[in-house]
Formats: structure tokens, C-alpha cells, sequence
């Protein structure tokens, strides 16, 4: 009986002590941070960042492109000239139209108009006032100067001198909605003329209002 009883105590501290060692070690499992976890949170994360961070790429390319924009629309909208017939003696009367090209430049901010062909082209869509004036002294050649946009003649204005040998003026001015691309020029109408020396009566001038 003593040998049975010394067994089942030895059996009993034996269970105990496994009983001990099997809860330490679900405490460890349990204190034990899940590292599986935290790497996955990470990810997750890592994902959220990258997603943040192409939000503000694309936040940061489009306001880039307006700056851009409204760097170039700002630079565009200074739109200014004046240029005149100065020395050019005579001009005319031709048997046909003929552009007007007005070479001495006074002004040209934005660079719209052509001093070599006389052609004002619209750099931005928008209303434009253009004004021009004519001069001559001769009576058997009326002075004359037609407006056009593209193709189409908006406006013609003459004059007859009737005091033979004294300058007689003329002018006109007119506001236009323009394209970007549309030009504007003036003609010298068929068996009409011009006249200037250095004082520049003859000129050519316009600038934008606003942009559309």
C-alpha cells in the first residue's frame, strides 16, 4: 500500500507540474505579441501611405498645369501695338486692293502684330478695339482704308479732298470678338491712296480689352 501510494503522489505531482508548465506557456502564447498581425497592419499601412501620397502627386501635377495656364493666359493677354506709314511718300491709288503694311512700329506688346506684313493675328480668344487713321492732299485721289477680319471687310472708310494741295484726315476705330488665330488687317481700296512723311499721319492701332 505504501509503494501504490507513493506512485499515485509521485503520478500526481508529475500531472501538477505539467499542468504548470502547459499554463505558463498558454501565458507566454498570450502575453507573445502576434507578429503576423503587426506585419499585416504595416502593409496596410505602407498601402494607405502610398495611395495618400499618389493623391498628392496628382493633387500637385494639376495645380502645376493651372499655374502654368495662368502664367501663359497672363503673358498672352498683354496684347498691344501702334505702328504708322511714316516716310512712305505716296501710296497708291493700284488697280486692285492692296494690304496696308504699316512698318514703323511704335509699340507691339505680345508681339501679335506683323510689321513686314501688316497683319494683326489674335494670340487669344477675346474683344479687341482697333483703330486706324488716313491721310492725303491730293484731290483728283480719294484716300481710303478697309478694315477686315479674315476674309470678311468690316468696315470701309474714304474721304474726298476738295481743297487741292491741304491734308485732309480721316479715322475709324471698331471692336471685335476674336478667335485665337483670327487676324485683322487693313486695304487700301482699288484707285484709292495715301499719303505721310516723318509726322506719321497714317497709322494702325490696337490692343485687347479682355479674354473670353
Amino acid at each position: 500500500m505504501r509503494f501504490e501510494a507513493l506512485i499515485l503522489l509521485l503520478c500526481l505531482s508529475h500531472t501538477a507540474a505539467a499542468d504548470r508548465e502547459a499554463v505558463e506557456v498558454a501565458e507566454q502564447l498570450i502575453v507573445q505579441p502576434d507578429v503576423w498581425a503587426e506585419v499585416r497592419a504595416l502593409r496596410d499601412l505602407v498601402v494607405d501611405q502610398r495611395a495618400e501620397l499618389n493623391v498628392l502627386k496628382t493633387r500637385l501635377t494639376s495645380t502645376e498645369n493651372e499655374l502654368q495656364t495662368i502664367r501663359t493666359n497672363t503673358e498672352s493677354s498683354k496684347v498691344a501695338f501702334s505702328a504708322a506709314l511714316t516716310d512712305s511718300g505716296l501710296l497708291g491709288p493700284f488697280n486692285t486692293d492692296t494690304t496696308i503694311v504699316y512698318s514703323n512700329v511704335f509699340t507691339n506688346i505680345g508681339k501679335a502684330y506683323n510689321p513686314v506684313t501688316g497683319i494683326f493675328t489674335a494670340p487669344v480668344k477675346g474683344v479687341y478695339y482697333f483703330r486706324f487713321t488716313g491721310m492725303d492732299y491730293r484731290s483728283a485721289v480719294h484716300m481710303g482704308a478697309a478694315l477686315y477680319k479674315n476674309n470678311q471687310r468690316i468696315m470701309l472708310t474714304y474721304e474726298i479732298n476738295v481743297n487741292n494741295g491741304y491734308f485732309e484726315h480721316m479715322s475709324n476705330g471698331v471692336t471685335l470678338e476674336l478667335e485665337k488665330g483670327d487676324v485683322v488687317f487693313l486695304r487700301l481700296p482699288a484707285n484709292k491712296g495715301l499719303y505721310d512723311n516723318n509726322e506719321s499721319h497714317n497709322t494702325f492701332s490696337g490692343f485687347l480689352l479682355f479674354t473670353l
